[in-house]
């Protein structure tokens, strides 16, 4: 059989088998899966918590940003009853603070130096 080729019609030198194993590779491996919810973003703006209430997952992390030129916090509690779980103080315009709510609950909070500023998130399972 002198002069005669013969090829393996499935050769990995053949670009669409190629293409065709590696499709194949890819439709076995499962992506990564992120099982975290998105965060929660709660704007201070004009003397407000916007929005005001937040209903969450069990596990997800708020957000806060301070969109003001003046400070504020993100203080546990209510002003006559703190809590002490959190107290962040927001100095500046773009300033931020997190919080990941791990515990099922009703968790309030206010700005201790504006305290009819409050809010709440409601933390579910």
């Amino acid at each position: 059989m002198s002069g005669v080729v013969l090829r393996n019609p499935l050769s990995l030198e053949q670009p669409a088998v190629r293409s065709l194993i590696l499709v194949a590779l890819m439709a076995t491996i499962d992506p990564p899966s992120d099982s975290s919810p998105a965060p929660v973003r709660v704007e201070i703006r004009t003397f407000q918590f916007a929005p005001d209430t937040a209903r969450i997952a069990l596990g997800t992390k708020v957000v806060w940003t301070n969109q003001d030129e003046i400070e504020h916090t993100v203080t546990a509690g209510k002003p006559s009853e703190r809590e002490g779980a959190f107290n962040v103080v927001l100095k500046t315009k773009g300033a931020i603070a997190e919080r990941t709510f791990t515990t099922a609950g009703t968790f309030t909070y206010f700005c201790d130096r504006h305290q009819f500023m409050r809010g709440t998130i409601n933390v579910t399972r």
